[in-house]
């Protein structure tokens, strides 16, 4: 995948978070949608089969072996280089605030691993994070609580 598939991702989650109604059920629709925003054909399907892998994984999430909650997460070198300080701060963050277990953390590395670019900036790593939390089926009033604190542009630790 390249930048502009995470452009598209970050479209969607910034265009559908909000909306009550969510995004299109239809895939035509909603590539029609992307490809009227400017977007490529090419990266338009790879996003979809990055969403499509998300749900993949959500289906088998009660197979995937539960991390105890005081087990402490070493990050792999490409990881590191991938998801920088900040990232993996945010990351941290949210779990210690119970926002997110181990099984979703690891969820949200492996949809960010996922995206073929270098380096995600913490503002991609937030929305990769938000279409996670999404896919995850968060309680109604956690949803604004979750889309301020990834809008937010601090990157300080909340308490």
């Amino acid at each position: 995948m390249k930048e502009n598939v995470i452009d598209v991702l970050m479209f969607l989650f910034d265009n559908y978070l909000s909306i009550e109604d969510g995004m299109p059920t239809d895939e035509k629709t909603l590539a029609c949608e992307l490809e009227e925003a400017g977007f490529d054909t090419i990266d338009i399907s790879k996003a979809f089969d990055w969403l499509g892998e998300l749900a993949e994984i959500k289906q088998t999430e009660s197979t995937l072996i539960q991390t105890p909650s005081n087990a402490i997460r070493v990050y792999l070198p490409q990881e590191q280089h991938k998801l920088d300080v900040s990232c993996r701060g945010f990351l941290h963050q949210l779990e210690n605030m119970e926002v997110l277990d181990a099984t979703t953390r690891e969820i949200i590395i492996d949809r960010a691993m996922a995206i073929e670019v270098d380096h995600l900036s913490l503002q991609q790593f937030k929305r990769i994070v938000g279409l996670v939390l999404l896919n995850s089926g968060l309680h109604e009033d956690m949803l604004a609580w979750i889309e301020d604190l990834i809008y937010s542009e601090s990157e300080s630790v909340l308490h």
